[in-house]
């Protein structure tokens, strides 16, 4: 037998009460001679003698009555065979998006809540895992808030995450029957995963949805549809039949439009909206499904472009940049080096050293500190470079010029895959009419090329917002500004020096917004959606500001920017949608599990492994059994 609490036993020291209280009972009686009393002194004498012994059977009974109780308060036991296997229970309750599937007139995480709050005992005692969070060593009781509160998340663990996050969980290295319980759709699970891993017994719970079909928006992107217009092109993945489907567009909480799914020329399902080009939209997209809900929206954002400032400076004026940065998009101005103003270099978004033959310190200096607070560069030589004077500006950037060939070579190659021509042409282009360059400068340093000569040397190459030329681009020296290439290459580097903020983002994934505000000392920029709000990493310039976002924020939604109480404009975070992806996929238990088909048969092996012969009832009657004696003492025994 052993005792489940065996601190208790300090309480047979109250056997002293009734000790105490039978020894200052005790009386001696005194013998009195007396004439013709030799009857009555028999009488006497066997009285006595029944006295004492009542009190001594009314003693133990006593002693019994509180040894029982106490005892039962210890929680007496014998353990069964198996209790020396110290079972370790880790119980992982997957809370992942897929599970919002319907189970009957709930989902699968509710279900799967209810399975552990109904059949687990009060008193049972776990380590909980989730997407999100853990918690060691608890019981049943405790847990009870949590899981009837418990959210879903939009991580999405690996199975080497799992195995890592449940093996910290078990409470000991020298556990010797491990187990992990496992709650979980499976969908996405990679069953080769788990055939190697020995960390714990796993077992198994899975829970089939009704229906596995879904409708998710999947992106959303624009394109421009005329020079006032923009068509918002969402597209959808389906499981179910789409001929009823619409999908809504909001602005802030206003329907503004409504339209069909269609199939597109790739054989995607999509819907298209046209909207104003300067409009500003706080929007949200939908879609009606009864399955997984978190992906039938996709928040949206828009905000007015502003004008992108470039500053070319140069020994003439450049009619070809006037016609490439138009009033529309971009703030153009051109200036002589002897007739620049200084004090509006920091204002800029984008300069231009169009064709300068020297580098003067009281240049390179203020165009240094431009491009050390954000700004973007274009450096084009002129015919006639001193090449120290360049050398000696461009060498702070890692680059520098070369000396000078006079032979002709042609511009043949681009680097489709650099940022400057994201998004710019539909296809490689692989024969056009090349360019070329009669004389050209070597480029040195680590800069990215961006366009190349026949030979293999760079014409323009950049890194970081700053772009080299190696040849100039004015009069008989190159044909490149009569090229079509140079209007999506030079427009591209000043779109990019003020990037438009993206249609949305993903939660979780790096990302980096320029603001045109320029933040005070102590000033910062906070971001807010209902119920949830957070001040982003940011990094403030003399013209702009910079946010960084990666762990936060946790929550899709539109958020505004807020400043000084005004909201500057609004910027969309969606959830991944791995969870829609995998969901359509039939869901697979790896092999190496034990599958239950509910939590109760679960939990009954393993009391049956675990059953121990509890005691501390028959105590409790064994008190009883005490006590009714004592009484039947008191009542006929004198």
């Amino acid at each position: 037998m052993q005792l489940q609490y065996p601190e208790l036993l300090w309480g047979l020291l109250l056997l002293i009460l009734p000790i105490l209280v039978h020894l200052l009972r005790l009386r001696r009686y005194r013998k009195t001679p007396f004439t013709n009393v030799k009857v009555l002194q028999r009488i006497f004498s066997e009285s006595n003698r029944s006295s004492q012994l009542k009190k001594w059977l009314l003693l133990l009974a006593r002693l019994g009555l509180i040894s029982a109780l106490v005892i039962s308060f210890c929680k007496p036991f014998i353990p069964s065979d198996n209790t020396d296997n110290n079972k370790d229970i880790v119980v992982y309750l997957d809370n992942s998006f897929s599970m919002q599937a319907r189970w009957k007139n709930s989902n699968l995480l509710e279900h799967s809540a209810q399975e552990i709050l109904q059949n687990f005992p009060e008193d049972f005692r776990f380590s909980f895992l989730t997407q999100s969070e853990s918690f060691t060593q608890v019981r049943t009781k405790e847990l009870q808030q949590k899981l009837l509160n418990l959210e879903f998340s939009p991580a999405t663990l690996t199975a080497e995450e799992i195995q890592l996050r449940s093996s910290a969980l078990f409470s000991s290295p020298d556990s010797t029957d491990r187990e992990l319980w496992v709650f979980s759709d499976f969908t996405g699970w990679k069953p080769q995963a788990w055939e190697e891993w020995n960390g714990a017994r796993v077992k198994a719970l899975p829970i089939e949805a009704e229906t596995r079909q879904n409708i998710s928006i999947d992106s959303a992107f624009l394109e421009r549809s005329g020079t006032e217009t923009l068509d918002l092109i969402v597209l959808l993945t389906s499981d179910a039949d789409m001929e009823r489907s619409a999908v809504s567009l909001y602005n802030r909480e206003v329907l503004i439009a409504k339209t069909g799914v269609e199939q597109g020329a790739g054989g995607d399902l999509e819907a298209q909206f046209t909207i104003p080009a300067d409009t500003e939209l706080a929007g949200t997209l939908q879609v009606s499904d009864s399955d997984l809900f978190y992906d039938n929206t996709l928040y949206v954002s828009l905000s007015k472009p502003g004008k992108i400032r470039v500053l070319s400076i140069g020994a003439a004026p450049a009619d070809y940049l006037s016609r490439i940065f138009t009033s529309d998009t971009f703030t153009f101005l051109q200036s002589s080096l002897r007739e620049l103003d200084y004090s509006i270099l920091e204002q800029q978004h984008l300069i231009i050293l169009n064709e300068l033959e020297t580098l003067p310190t009281s240049l390179s200096s203020p165009v240094l500190d431009f491009v050390e607070q954000g700004g973007s560069l274009i450096v084009i030589p002129s015919e006639n470079t001193q090449i120290s004077s360049y050398n000696q500006f461009l060498n702070g950037f890692g680059s520098g010029l070369e000396q000078r060939s006079d032979s002709d070579n042609l511009i043949t190659s681009i680097n489709f895959e650099h940022p400057v021509f994201q998004d710019v042409f539909e296809k490689q282009i692989q024969n056009f009419d090349y360019p070329q360059a009669r004389i050209h400068y070597g480029l040195q340093g680590a800069f990215q090329q961006i366009i190349g000569f026949q030979d293999g040397s760079p014409f323009l190459a950049g890194r970081d917002g700053i772009y080299l030329f190696a040849a100039p681009l004015s009069g008989v020296n190159s044909n490149f500004r009569k090229s079509p290439l140079i209007v999506p290459t030079l427009y591209s580097i000043g779109r990019g020096s003020l990037p438009r903020a993206d249609l949305y983002f993903q939660i979780g994934q790096k990302a980096v917004v320029d603001l045109e505000i320029s933040l005070q000392e102590d000033e910062i920029l906070k971001l807010q959606t209902p119920g949830y709000d957070f001040i982003p990493l940011q990094q403030s310039f003399s013209r702009k500001t910079r946010l960084y976002f990666g762990p936060e924020p946790a929550v899709s939604g539109n958020y505004e920017i807020d400043y000084r109480g005004d909201t500057l404009q609004y910027l969309s975070f969606n959830y991944p949608r791995l969870e829609s992806i995998q969901a359509s996929a039939p869901s697979v238990v790896p092999s190496t599990f034990e599958t239950y088909s509910d939590a109760s048969s679960l939990i009954a092996e393993y009391q049956n492994t675990t059953r121990v012969t509890l005691l501390w009832k028959w105590f409790v009657i064994l008190a009883v059994l005490f006590l009714m004696a004592e009484m039947i003492l008191q009542k006929t025994m004198r």
